[in-house]
């Protein structure tokens, strides 16, 4: 069976905008697992062209101060969905979660069990 074009490419709406998936969570650590094992969010994934720019500024030493994880929940997490103030206020295993849920929809593998930051997975994106 020949891999048809549709099957390749994130779903888009009328206007051509992402899709919103419901997906479960990516859980890292048992402790959130048992609490939130069986909770799901709703995210858009990042295709590839953003993939590369979004790493490509995480790269940048001169960005070291901007909150990637947080500017990418802003972004791709839609529900549910937090303000600029309350992504400063997410517990830390659920902001990993949230983060690491973003990426394997957005086709970045991550390890369970293991809290990863987004360099982590630009490390990992660049090894594709």
């Amino acid at each position: 069976m020949v891999l048809q074009k549709t099957e390749t490419l994130y779903e888009r709406d009328e206007k051509g905008e992402l899709l919103p998936q419901e997906v479960s969570l990516e859980i890292g650590t048992k402790k959130t697992l048992d609490k939130y094992k069986d909770e799901k969010i709703i995210v858009t994934p990042l295709p590839r062209g953003e993939l590369k720019k979004f790493f490509k500024e995480v790269a940048n030493p001169d960005n070291s101060e901007i909150d990637y994880d947080g500017q990418l929940i802003l972004e791709h997490c839609i529900n549910p969905k937090y303000t600029d103030d309350e992504v400063k206020c997410i517990k830390p295993d659920l902001t990993a979660a949230i983060v690491d849920t973003i990426l394997r929809e957005s086709g970045i593998s991550v390890k369970n069990g293991k809290k990863k930051s987004t360099k982590e997975a630009e490390d990992n994106f660049s090894k594709n």
